[in-house]
């Protein structure tokens, strides 16, 4: 909420008006104390000023979803709504106390940890929404609050809407424009489960940097230069040493300029979390999601790694008493692997015995056979380079209860100018056989994100071009079992 003056507070049976706590667009917020049970409540209410039919209507639907929503721990609990006589309207609400996340924020860096664990309960609290068919579209470090106890609650879902197909976007719906992905910027989506996903994974960027992704500190970050930079700049790395690359691919893939290149659900956004506490020992952080029969489900479950080893036929379900647990997790190569999905939170003291060397040894010649093996083998018969062997790389499922994807490192593009044309080639670590690119190309940098993607298979990679004409181009990593890299900065060369 703003700092703008709030209105004047109304009178409400059994409450007691305390204090403001801020104001809004179209509505302010009251601290009032409850009479019976004696609480502290926080009470939004409609401004009257501007009040339209269907601010109204709006706040109405506001408050009928998050008192769907109310029995999740991780989403703001509505004890009741009212209209008064008026014309106005208030929702009574559960009080979280100052400071919400982007005040935090602005004062302090906050821990991998943390952020980690707090990605985790906000994804479970949007899994939940979208179970039940709801787009929050709102997502950002403002709208999250925190409880006395240090449990994040997803607020504000004022311009929540059900979840539409392609052919009904053409519903107005107000955005925050830095946590916004481009499709929903420039009006190709009202908003689905996957730009939820990309706006809380600029929730957790903004939380680690203190800015959201795409401000240039001391630049113009109004909104008309957020949006071109949102739309075509590659997603930044945060610049913090304790950050791990993993995590910085997890949120670079799920800010994916293209909603089909992110993880598809909150819930494999949540995974990926998971993956990555378990690669840094961190304690595990259960997702809490909303299960068929509607009820919360909060019960860890572990599986023994026999249990691990039977296909789960309903996999894809989630059954109370019942919580997602991580996959496994493919570690970047400077993590410490872990040994399977039921690896202890904390580190284990190292013994090595006799027996473990000479198994060492065999990994070495192993691991040094693979090696010639990959150098022999990366370039196939007509002399063009394409990816060729397996190499560790950071990793997030694809699906509910699928298998692991790695997640490509996004590549380095480089062009020449060649007779005809531009000759574009890149590298990236961690090539793996089967790998192919897709490629966006425009005659400049701004029209690049709203290129044809265009599937590659070998590189270089020639764009016919007439000489002293621009290309530019951006290309990305695909991988066979689904997952994509996120893009590479633009590239422009002149053609030769």
């Amino acid at each position: 909420m703003s700092r703008e003056a709030p209105g004047t507070p109304p009178e409400i049976p059994g409450l007691v008006y305390r204090q403001p706590l801020g104001s809004g667009g179209y509505a302010d917020v009251f601290l009032y104390e409850q009479q019976q049970p004696r609480m502290p409540v926080a009470v939004k209410v409609l401004k009257r000023e501007g009040l339209t039919p269907a601010i109204l209507r709006q706040f109405v639907e506001e408050a009928n979803t998050m008192a769907q929503l109310a029995d999740h721990p991780y989403i703001v609990q509505v004890f009741r709504s009212e209209q008064l006589a008026d014309g106005g309207a208030y929702l009574v609400m559960k009080y979280y106390p100052p400071p919400n996340l982007a005040t935090r924020a602005k004062r302090e860096r906050l821990g991998v940890e943390e952020v980690l664990r707090t990605g985790i309960q906000l994804a479970s609290a949007v899994e939940t929404a979208h179970r039940a068919g709801i787009v929050h579209r709102d997502i950002k470090p403002a709208n999250v609050l925190v409880s006395q106890y240090g449990a994040p609650g997803l607020t504000d879902f004022g311009i929540a809407g059900r979840a539409v197909g392609q052919e009904e976007h053409d519903e107005d719906v107000g955005v925050s424009v830095p946590w916004s992905p481009p499709e929903v910027l420039y009006g190709q989506s009202n908003g689905d489960a996957r730009s939820d996903v990309y706006s809380l994974a600029a929730t957790l960027w903004h939380l680690l940097v203190g800015r959201s992704p795409f401000e240039q500190p001391g630049g113009d970050n109004s909104a008309y230069a957020l949006m071109p930079r949102i739309r075509a700049t590659p997603v930044p790395q945060t610049g913090r040493a304790d950050v791990p690359l993993s995590l910085e691919r997890l949120l670079g893939h799920a800010m994916a300029k293209k909603p089909d290149a992110r993880p598809q659900t909150a819930i494999d956004l949540a995974r990926g979390l998971q993956a990555i506490e378990q690669e840094q020992r961190f304690a595990r952080t259960p997702i809490v999601v909303l299960d068929e029969s509607g009820h919360t489900t909060v019960a860890d479950s572990r599986p023994t790694r026999a249990a691990a080893e039977q296909p789960d036929p309903e996999r894809t379900s989630v059954r109370a008493p019942k919580v997602a647990s991580a996959q496994p997790y493919t570690p970047a190569p400077s993590s410490r692997p872990a040994t399977d999905a039921t690896v202890d939170d904390g580190p284990q003291p190292a013994t090595i015995s006799g027996g473990a060397l000479f198994a060492g040894v065999g990994v070495l010649v192993l691991v040094l056979v693979g090696a010639l093996v990959w150098a022999l083998g990366l370039r196939d018969g007509d002399g063009s380079t394409e990816a060729s062997t397996p190499a560790p790389s950071a990793s997030v499922p694809s699906g509910v209860g699928g298998p692991v994807v790695d997640i490509p490192d996004p590549p380095a593009i480089d062009g020449r100018p060649v007779a005809g044309g531009v000759a574009f080639t890149w590298q990236y670590a961690g090539v793996r056989k089967g790998d192919f690119y897709r490629m966006r190309i425009a005659t400049s940098e701004a029209e690049v994100a709203n290129a044809e993607v265009t599937t590659v298979r070998t590189l270089p990679h020639t764009v016919t071009a007439r000489a002293g004409d621009q290309v530019c181009a951006q290309v990305a990593v695909a991988r066979t079992a689904g997952a994509t890299s996120a893009y590479s900065r633009i590239k422009c060369v002149t053609g030769g």
